[in-house]
């Protein structure tokens, strides 16, 4: 299996799709000298991160992405002008794991989103990032011992975890707060995301809140 890192020898296959034709054209143009991206045709290439560029991630094209996307589609990064922050949780469902605003995206900026993506990680600007935070704080019930206390399918210890994961925490911090290893941390989120089908922690968050209206 080929590592993709930032300038290394296996650049990162990049699948561009778009709500129009001019979006692409500027994405072709600022992606063309970036060497650790490659643009291809292949949505079946091992590796492909999808690059979905749109006015709105209320376009027709990002709602059809999300709506259709399963546990073993690609992650994707979405290049988009504007985007309403309660419908974080459906993109992240959808298997959007970083977000670009257009005015923000230079090739550069780009390449970062495109790396994290390849590397499993997740990028999203700073004012999303407290978007879910805040979502949490407010739909996240507080872990108790009562099955009502949680959303369904976690447990209170998991629903601890994922606020620390939408605060920002990392896994030793979390597991300092809560009083457990870090290899229990990490291995209570590795079960859940299996458990559930989930993709990564970003999704396992998304799922939490949305659990929460039930």
């Amino acid at each position: 299996m080929p590592s993709y890192t930032a300038g290394g020898e296996h650049p990162i296959p990049v699948l561009l799709r778009a709500s129009d034709p001019l979006s692409e054209a500027g994405a072709r143009s600022l992606l063309s000298d970036q060497r650790e991206i490659t643009l291809t045709a292949d949505g079946a290439r091992h590796g492909t991160v999808p690059l979905l560029l749109a006015n709105s991630a209320d376009d027709e094209m990002v709602t059809q992405w999300c709506a259709t996307a399963s546990a073993d589609s690609p992650r994707a990064v979405l290049v988009t002008g504007t985007l309403r922050q309660v419908g974080l949780p459906n993109i992240a469902a959808g298997g959007i794991a970083a977000v670009v605003y257009r005015h923000e995206a230079t090739g550069l900026r780009l390449v970062r989103a495109v790396t994290a993506v390849a590397h499993g990680e997740g990028d999203l600007p700073p004012d999303l990032v407290r978007a879910l935070m805040d979502q949490v704080s407010d739909l996240l019930p507080q872990a108790g011992p009562g099955p009502s206390s949680r959303p369904a399918g976690l447990t209170s210890r998991e629903v601890s975890i994922l606020r620390g994961v939408a605060d920002g925490e990392k896994t030793g911090e979390i597991a300092v707060r809560l009083g457990y290893s870090e290899r229990t941390v990490k291995r209570d989120l590795h079960d859940l995301k299996k458990r559930l089908h989930l993709r990564n922690n970003a999704h396992a968050v998304a799922y939490a809140m949305r659990a929460s209206y039930a």
